[in-house]
This record gives structure tokens, C-alpha cells and sequence, in this order.
């Protein structure tokens, strides 16, 4: 769920967040949900599903939920950490308040471009920078981004070992994933110890936009200036405050585990054995690489897909049907509704006054 680079929030702060694109969003996303669950449920017997999903243990779907909120939980401290060291006295609910607001609007708009502005927006209603939240916004993405790294290697690794074999699109998709993860993290660690290999950098990417067939060259460009103007502005952060990112990142990393494990607690819920919890976490590694890509709203479509694809083998108890419902039921639609209700209750308290009281 995790969008583009903090760049994309320099969103005009006078321009509000209206319910109409909101309803026009949401519309657009539940025709996305509702052609999502056609295509799962097609050429499907409805009544072994719900068989299935009756059978299902509900501690273990409660402990699914648990660690997927664990998402949340991980975004909302981290953006309390980075913007409490910048001088601003955020309570944990007001950090909250962003994860949700984060997670409700990236979920809704195609290649999560919604949620950055609108956790500006927030924020700056209560009073807080745009070029602190930016910075807060960066520092959160930038560390988990690189929390991802580390479980995509393995997931490579396994790749390599035969361990896990995505097949066709999937595989090119899994691999453009972890390309352009490695060219994050490449930027970020250019900009932090080599000026001379920033500016190779980008001049090698200002030469394959020149010769590839791409519109809008010049934005292209621009974009670029500006993503590694963010790096560049993230860069300095983590060395001035090596412990501050160490914090995060730590974070992140918990963040990551939780919400890759979603699939054991669902493979636990529905009585299968088949995988060991190594196995089934590389799975999940994969599948993330394959949606990292895609501009659709919440990834719908592609993560139900790359998940039948993926796990076929290892849910031979329960029709795959029923386990893709539950799997993204816990690790998207679920944490989607509990981010639209929370984001709604804690949106009335806008000053830093009345959400202490909550602290």
C-alpha cells in the first residue's frame, strides 16, 4: 500500500479533500472489488466456499487481523517518531490518525497516489510543515522500503535455489519489482555517500528516457530531479539522526514480518499443513514484488491473481477461492474498513489539545 515517493505530495494545501472525489474514488474502487470477486468466484461451486469459509478458525483469523494491524500500528509510531524530532509534540493518536488517513486514500486511487496529500493535508491542519510532514513522510516510506529489501533478497535467493518458482508474467513482474527497488535503493545510498554517483546515476536515466519511446520525456525528467531532491533531503536525515532511522527501520522491519505472515495465519486458520512458515513467508515476499508495479487501486485484480497463482499448492484442503477471499479479506479489505472507520472518528479531533486527552 505503500505509494510513490513523498514528491507526489506537493498537493496545493488549499485544495480540499472533497467528497465528491472521495465518492468518485470509492465508486471506481468497489467496481474494481466487485469485478475482483466475479472473477474469483467464476466456474467456482459457491457452496464449498462457504462450506470452507465457515470451517475457518476464528482465534486464528482474529490473530491474522492482529498482525495485520500491526500495519498501521508500525506507520502510525514511525510518523510520531520522525515528526516529534522535528519539534512537534504529536500524540500517538494523531500518528494514528495519518496511518489511517494514509492507508484509506492509497488504497482507493490508482498507484496509491491519494494517500501522501491527503496525510499532508492532515497534518498541516493541525498545524505541522509541509516540509516536515514531507520529510516524515519520505523517512517512513525510505525505511520500509529497505525493511522490503531485505526479505525480497531472500525471496530472490529462493528464486534462484528453485525454493520458489513464480512462472511466466509473474516472474517478469516479480523481477521488475525488485529492480526498481534495488534503483531505490541505490538513489537513496548514492545521494548519502557519492555526489559523482548521483550525477552518473541520473545521467545514465536522463540517457534511457532519451532513447526509449517514452511521452513526455521532459516530465519524466522532472520527476526524476525531484525524487532524487527527496532522496537527497531523506539522505541527510539519516545522517544526522542515524539512531532516529535505526528506531524506524527496526519498526519497518517488525511492520514487514507481521504483514508477510498473513498467509501462515490464514494456511492456519483453514487447517492446512502443507508449507512450512519459511516457505509460505517467500510466497507472500514474491507476491508483493509482482503488485509493486501495477497503477490499480489497492492492487485489486493483480494481488488476487499473483495469490491463486502462488499458493495453488499449497491450499489442497480448501478451494483456492475460499482461501484468496480470506487471505486478502484479513490483509487489505479488512484493514481498509478498520482505517475508513478510525480515519472518520479521529479526523473530529484536529487540534494537538483535544487528542492528548486520548494519549
Amino acid at each position: 500500500m505503500k505509494g510513490n515517493l513523498a514528491c507526489e505530495g506537493r498537493m496545493c494545501m488549499s485544495e480540499k479533500l472533497s467528497v465528491q472525489k472521495i465518492i468518485r474514488y470509492g465508486a471506481v474502487f468497489l467496481v474494481f472489488v466487485a469485478a475482483v470477486c466475479f472473477l474469483v468466484l467464476q466456474g467456482t461451486d459457491i457452496r464449498t466456499v462457504w462450506e470452507a469459509l465457515a470451517k475457518t478458525s476464528v482465534p486464528f483469523l482474529i490473530g491474522g487481523v492482529l498482525m495485520a494491524e500491526v500495519f498501521h500500528l508500525a506507520e502510525g509510531i514511525n510518523l510520531r517518531i520522525m515528526l516529534r524530532s522535528f519539534g512537534h509534540p504529536v500524540t500517538f493518536w494523531q500518528g494514528m490518525k495519518y496511518a489511517y488517513i494514509g492507508f484509506f486514500f492509497s488504497s482507493i486511487t490508482p498507484s496509491s497516489t491519494g494517500g501522501q496529500p491527503a496525510q499532508l493535508y492532515a497534518m498541516k491542519k493541525d498545524g505541522i510543515e509541509l516540509s516536515h510532514g514531507t520529510l516524515a513522510l519520505i523517512g517512513e516510506l525510505t525505511s520500509f522500503q529497505i525493511a522490503v529489501f531485505f526479505m525480497e533478497i531472500m525471496a530472490v535467493a529462493a528464486m534462484i535455489q528453485g525454493k520458489v518458482t513464480p512462472q511466466g508474467e509473474l516472474l517478469v513482474l516479480a523481477a521488475l519489482g525488485f529492480l526498481i527497488n534495488i534503483l531505490f535503493i541505490t538513489g537513496l545510498l548514492s545521494v548519502m555517500f557519492s555526489r559523482r554517483l548521483k550525477d552518473k546515476l541520473l545521467r545514465l536515466l536522463y540517457g534511457a528516457i532519451n532513447r526509449f519511446p517514452v511521452k513526455n520525456k521532459k516530465k519524466w525528467q522532472v520527476k526524476l530531479d525531484e525524487t532524487f531532491c527527496d532522496f537527497q533531503t531523506c539522505a541527510d536525515l539519516i545522517r544526522r539522526k542515524p539512531r532516529l532511522m535505526g528506531k524506524v527501520f527496526l519498526v519497518s522491519l517488525i511492520q514487514v514480518i507481521c504483514w508477510f505472515s498473513i498467509p501462515y495465519m490464514v494456511c492456519l486458520a483453514m487447517g492446512e499443513q502443507g508449507l512450512a512458515y519459511p516457505q509460505i513467508f517467500l510466497l507472500q515476499t514474491v507476491l508483493f514484488m509482482t503488485t509493486a508495479l501495477l497503477p490499480f487501486p489497492g492492487a485489486a485484480g493483480i494481488s488476487e491473481y499473483a495469490f491463486v497463482r502462488l499458493f495453488s499448492g499449497v491450499f489442497t484442503k480448501n478451494p483456492m477461492a475460499a482461501a484468496t477471499l480470506v487471505n486478502r479479506g484479513i490483509s487489505f479489505y479488512c484493514l481498509l474498513l478498520i482505517s475508513a472507520v478510525m480515519m472518520a472518528f479521529l479526523w473530529r479531533y484536529k487540534g494537538r489539545r483535544k487528542m492528548s486527552k486520548y494519549v
